[in-house]
């Protein structure tokens, strides 16, 4: 599977998981410009905001363009408040006028991992290209880390057959 070259190779992070199982997953560095304009109206309760190809966006969606832009397939997968697959910045906190359309085959395999994992959080950003299916979480460096949730998701994905390189950290901050 080909990662994009603007995101760096750091290694792996061993995460605990909660049934005391512990994996490595692939660790990638991304660095973006902060965005130093006008803020947008819709910000997750004050979710920060990187530069991308000169527009404000949140590091999950310049992520995801990143991949796009490398001949992937995917989407922004946001949980709060319920299950929204996102391509674009949001425009208010009523997600469904932004929420996409998914293939129903990529859909499936998400409510699997849901009920598998016993927990309806996801990796930020999910991928298809061809067979390879990547998932990838974005933590703003020093600032975020893995919740309980999350480790449940990453228990329902290796259950549901995905390989642990499949699963990836992407850290990111601001140049």
């Amino acid at each position: 599977m080909t990662i994009p070259p603007e995101l760096k190779n750091a290694g792996k992070t061993t995460i605990s998981l909660p049934s005391g199982r512990r994996v490595a997953l692939p660790l990638y560095h991304a660095v973006f410009k902060k965005w130093a304009g006008k803020l947008p109206r819709f910000n997750f309760g004050g979710k920060p905001f990187v530069t991308y190809h000169g527009k404000a966006i949140f590091a999950e969606l310049a992520i995801l363009k990143t991949f796009i832009s490398s001949g992937w397939n995917g989407v922004w997968v946001e949980t709060y408040g319920g299950k929204n697959f996102l391509r674009t910045m949001p425009k208010s906190w009523k997600l469904a006028q932004s929420n996409n359309s998914i293939p129903e085959d990529k859909e499936n395999l998400l409510k699997d991992i849901w009920k598998t994992g016993k927990t309806t959080a996801c990796f930020d950003v999910f991928l298809w290209k061809g067979g390879d299916i990547l998932f990838c979480e974005s933590k703003h460096k020093g600032k975020d880390k893995l919740t309980k949730a999350q480790t449940k998701f990453i228990e329902g994905t290796l259950a549901c057959g995905i390989k642990e390189k499949s699963l990836f950290i992407v850290e990111w901050e601001y140049e």
